[in-house]
């Protein structure tokens, strides 16, 4: 079948987009991704299985022309349901007493923590307690723990140059606009 796709038309039928799911693995799913096709007993994300079958890249084009098109070449498409509760946080070390470079003179101490994605789809995490103290993952857990190696790595610092190590006075606080 003939679509069109941001102004170019491309010949699809179902074979290529079967052929897409016997040479690859779902992507892993993320917020990015709504809609799905069940294909060998897995879940495609939609906008794999168009690019797949176009060879236009997942960016070039919006999940809205998978939705329309996949179901026309006779392929069923389903929501994912909501993403499960994100389990509390809690970085290494568990103790009351935290270690900095082998010594036990430090207390542990919390410190808020901002998440963001980026453009990529990476994690930003960010300290704003401890200016310039940043770092990024490609899950959230991922950059949870580089974040907290980043702020051991941050009062390591400070305590080797004499430095006092600021109180972790935060609080959340939620705008309602």
């Amino acid at each position: 079948m003939r679509f069109t796709i941001l102004g170019q038309d491309y010949d699809i039928d179902p074979e290529d987009v079967i052929k897409v799911a016997e040479e690859a693995a779902p992507e892993p799913v993320d917020a990015r991704h709504k809609f799905f096709v069940s294909l060998r007993n897995r879940r495609y994300p939609i906008k794999q299985l168009l690019a797949g079958a176009t060879g236009l890249r997942n960016s070039k084009f919006t999940a809205q022309y998978a939705e329309r098109i996949l179901p026309k070449l006779g392929f069923t498409v389903e929501e994912f349901g909501p993403p499960p509760p994100r389990p509390h946080f809690s970085p290494k070390p568990q103790s009351s007493r935290g270690l900095i470079n082998g010594r036990e003179d430090i207390k542990v101490k919390q410190f808020a923590v901002t998440l963001e994605n980026d453009e990529d789809g990476f994690f930003v995490s960010s300290c704003p307690a401890l200016p310039g103290c940043h770092s990024q993952g490609r899950t959230r857990d991922e950059a949870l723990n580089n974040i907290a190696q980043a702020i051991r790595g941050y009062l390591a610092s400070m305590q080797k140059h004499g430095e006092t190590i600021p109180e972790a006075n935060w609080e959340v606080v939620e705008v309602v606009l």
